[in-house]
């Protein structure tokens, strides 16, 4: 198999799945726009749920995992990682096949949320053990804040700045900051 038309279908479908939605993404348009055969993406994949749930695979890849020993830069790296490579398009039609094809949301989750999610999740924990965040901070509810505050910028006035990755932070670390680290 030929690694670079992988690539090129796999990115081809996902770009697809964002510009024209799941209904509308063809076998026949993955393999015109990607510029390999019909036969070799047949050979790859056997439908469009097969296609459309390997390319939303390969969005697994975890971010990085900073672990500065400073909670707070740590949180500003993730969150300036998410203003920079979170597919907020990808998220919308996913989310809007959600009630015809429920398996795309699901796996979307599975690969890129969830993982995303434990990567903050350890930073937090991790700023707990060091004594840099108050032990009972509802580490979840801190992820929704931190999460949904993109969701809101973008949708409010498109991709944020990078200078808002730090007053994000900056505007939360009161409430998560222990005495210590205030």
């Amino acid at each position: 198999m030929d690694p670079e038309a992988d690539r090129s279908i796999l990115q081809t479908a996902r770009q697809l799945l964002r510009e024209v939605g799941y209904e509308r993404l063809t076998m026949d348009g993955v393999a015109r726009d990607a510029g390999v055969a019909r036969t070799t993406l047949y050979r790859r994949y056997r439908d469009k749920a097969d296609l459309v749930s390997a390319a939303i695979d390969t969005l697994r890849d975890p971010a990085r995992r900073p672990d500065s020993g400073d909670a707070h830069a740590d949180l500003v790296a993730h969150v300036e990682n998410m203003r920079r490579n979170f597919d907020m398009s990808l998220a919308g039609t996913l989310l809007m096949e959600e009630a015809h094809n429920p398996q795309l949301i699901a796996l979307f989750r599975e690969r890129m949320v969830r993982p995303r999610r434990q990567i903050i999740r350890d930073s937090l924990e991790k700023g707990i053990e060091r004594g840099q965040i108050r032990a009972d901070v509802d580490v979840e509810r801190t992820i929704d804040y931190l999460l949904g505050a993109l969701f809101a910028a973008v949708l409010t006035d498109g991709r944020p700045a990078p200078t808002w990755s730090v007053q994000i932070v900056d505007a939360i670390w009161p409430a998560l900051a222990s005495a210590s680290a205030s």
